[in-house]
């Protein structure tokens, strides 16, 4: 039966409608999706704020602040005006704010996330104890005693604003699965309705080339007028470095959805290839030709007139779209002349030009491409786009050891396996929960968190655990350890940074809400702190995913030893727990410790598990140690510290307790030629091989190269 004009009229309709729509739905839900995830999860939100903090213009326009109000609070300082702007600049742009920043962005979306808080305001809070400690050091003499600085990030509306946003995150939240199934259907929906199939499925890739150009357009404008913004002003720094954090990562969304479009429609439309290159001809003709009529005329001024200002006033802001317009180009280019080749191939196929007329006799439109080459177009834009985010992803650190096949190692080495625990190094990670990739920490320790430490190449884990209670957004130490907790803290990070961090707890945190449970904290939990029995969970996992890895566990404690006992009975690892030996004894190999799966050995500084926990002992049982607190390389010892002289583990500590240069300190002790040096050296003195390397920023410097060079085996 033939459908009247009209019928057919509509159809075509319906179908335009629901490409439309496809192609409409398809880009919303994209950017619904980055939303989600870059403003409305928390921790994401703290990391692109840390981020944000640390762009050049930003962190100048924050250390300026800084600068001005710790001169207003000690004016004899405008005689140093250009050290203290130095100062300001490079803490406000390093790594030692990145905790505080981190945790006032997290309180800050958390309050969002709630709806009932008034104005919220994110601001980088009390950088000026980080600051005049800084100032401290390099001229003592003109140093204020203490500066209360807090800078104003933003100022964010009300009560009524947070509930609104927190509607929109709510909806946002929802969109971001709905819109894709949305766009989906749409595309099914108009392809089930044609008359011809492939065609529509090309015209479904012709959608979705053209939502992916449009979505390019609007941030290649987009980032021409944030460019504009004034860097010098701390509202236009901020909204650049937002863009640059949150927005610019969208480019990659444009590219899938423009590869996909056009593996889609080279696949399924037999014009693909010639219509690709008539456009081409048409737009270099255009392009080379005076245009006849005078609306063409001047609309080629006027995008000749914009490029060319574009290319005065923003030259390398116009290099970024051309770059990926070239990228696009070759990619178009390579799928193009992919399509040719299948076309060729098929030409010369006899059975396939049965089975196309055959097609044809249908009324279906035939295929370009044999079934293979198209599953290859496909499987091409696939690769593209797996690569393309594995490329945008953050660095990790799953470093995981490729083991020979067929052979037994131990800690990554076959030759280790015969050797003793107490006759192996091992790389240690001091203070290993004091993370600065984590929210709340001051003055930490270490880079990244502990599984990322294992993945690293770090074998022991050097911790501190304390009872804290959870509040509304930071952990506070137990009242039964607080005084102990303060005096410890007051004398390791000092007074300045010990009394910022409680007013910080106090700010955000309010009273302790949740039921007491155990932290690692490095002495007052307000100043930093992870969740043990969780940390214990994630240590079971890797020991699991890594089943030749030994690790130790040493932690400092300062709790009942039995209620350490209870989490690690909690976390399951017990079973994987090896007991040291009695005094005396000798220890397992590492490759006992393997075949019998009991891999983890821990260990207490101050209590032990008792009959009740016998496989909890006190590690200064077993380990002798050296002094811990060098001010410089050239204090270096090995002096007898804890521990009995003949203990057969050797703890070997090197660090600075220089809280203001810890990073640089780490990445000037921990080169081979000063680590392995005193590491040579304590051996020959202490008549035994250094068993726990233990040093700070183990991802700095050479600690896995010295681990190595002490084991004797090639990395």
């Amino acid at each position: 039966m033939i459908r009247p004009v009209e019928s057919r009229g509509s159809h075509r309709l319906v179908i335009r409608a629901l490409l439309v729509l496809g192609a409409i739905t398809a880009v919303l839900g994209v950017l619904a999706g980055h939303v989600n995830r870059q403003l409305f999860d928390g921790n994401t939100f703290a990391t692109n704020v840390d981020e944000m903090r640390r762009d050049r213009d930003v962190a100048e326009q924050v250390g300026l602040e800084i600068s001005r109000q710790i001169i207003r609070s000690a004016p004899d300082l405008a005689a140093l005006r250009p050290l203290v702007d130095d100062v300001a600049v490079r803490v406000a742009g390093g790594s030692l704010l990145s905790g505080p920043v981190r945790q006032a962005a997290k309180s800050a979306h958390d309050a969002f996330a709630g709806g009932d808080g008034d104005a919220v305001v994110l601001r980088v809070s009390d950088a000026g104890a980080v600051v005049t400690a800084v100032l401290a050091a390099v001229a003592p003499d003109r140093a204020p005693v203490s500066a209360d600085v807090s800078v104003t990030l933003a100022d964010i509306g009300g009560q009524d604003l947070s509930r609104v946003l927190v509607s929109i995150g709510r909806t946002v939240d929802v969109l971001a699965w709905v819109l894709p199934i949305v766009a989906l259907m749409s595309f099914v929906g108009a392809v089930v309705l044609a008359p011809r199939r492939w065609q529509a499925a090309g015209a479904v890739g012709r959608a979705l080339l053209w939502a992916g150009g449009v979505l390019g357009v609007a941030l290649t404008v987009g980032g021409w007028l944030v460019r504009r913004l004034d860097g010098d002003d701390m509202n236009g720094a901020v909204v650049r470095a937002g863009w640059a954090v949150v927005v610019r990562p969208l480019w990659w969304n444009v590219a899938a959805i423009a590869l996909t479009g056009l593996a889609v429609f080279v696949a399924c439309d037999s014009s693909a290839p010639e219509a690709f290159a008539a456009r081409a001809a048409r737009v270099r003709n255009r392009l080379l030709t005076r245009p006849a009529t005078t609306v063409g005329l001047v609309v080629r001024i006027i995008v000749s007139a914009a490029v060319g200002l574009a290319a005065i006033t923003d030259p390398l802001g116009l290099i970024e779209p051309l770059i990926a317009l070239s990228g696009v180009g070759l990619v178009l280019f390579a799928i193009v002349e992919l399509a040719r080749l299948g076309a060729d191939a098929r030409a010369r196929d006899a059975a396939d030009d049965a089975a196309m007329a055959a097609t044809a006799a249908t009324g279906e439109s035939p295929r370009m491409l044999s079934r293979p080459v198209t599953f290859a177009v496909l499987g091409v834009v696939a690769v593209l786009v797996v690569a393309g985010t594995v490329l945008q992803a953050r660095p990790g650190g799953d470093v995981s050891a490729v083991e020979p096949d067929g052979e037994l190692t131990c800690n990554g080495h076959a030759e280790l396996c015969d050797r003793r625990y107490d006759d192996v190094a091992y790389a240690a990670s001091h203070n290993s929960m004091s993370v600065l990739n984590e929210p709340g920490w001051f003055l930490a320790e270490q880079t990244d968190p502990i599984p990322a430490q294992l993945d690293q190449g770090v074998r022991v884990l050097l911790v501190d655990v304390w009872s804290g209670r959870p509040g509304t957004g930071v952990v506070r130490t137990a009242e039964s350890s607080y005084e102990e907790a303060l005096a410890i803290a007051n004398e390791e990070l000092g007074p300045q940074v010990v009394n910022a961090a409680l007013r910080i707890a106090t700010s955000i945190a309010g009273e302790a809400v949740g039921p007491e449970a155990r932290f690692m904290c490095h002495g007052l939990c307000e100043t930093g702190s992870t969740p043990f029995v969780p940390t214990l969970e994630q240590i079971r996992g890797w020991l699991i995913a890594h089943p030749t890895e030994v690790v130790t566990l040493f932690i400092e404690d300062h709790v009942a030893a039995d209620l350490i006992a209870d989490d690690i009975v909690a976390a399951g690892l017990v079973p994987m727990i090896a007991s040291p030996p009695p005094p005396g004894e000798p220890w397992p190999t590492l490759g006992e410790m393997v075949d019998a799966d009991r891999r983890l050995v821990v260990m207490l500084e101050e209590g032990d598990g008792g009959d009740a926990a016998p496989w909890l002992v006190n590690g200064f049982e077993y380990t002798q140690d050296t002094p811990y607190t060098f001010p410089s390389v050239g204090d270096f010892s090995c002096d007898e510290n804890r521990g009995p002289a003949d203990a057969p583990l050797f703890l070997l500590n090197h660090w600075l307790a220089n809280f203001t240069s810890l990073v640089t300190d780490a990445e000037r002790v921990n080169r081979r030629a000063v680590l392995l040096t005193r590491a040579e050296q304590c051996r020959e003195e202490r008549g035994q091989i250094p068993n726990f390397i233990a040093v700070n920023y183990t991802d700095r410097g050479d600690l896995y190269a010295v681990v190595d060079a002490l084991n004797n085996v090639e990395a």
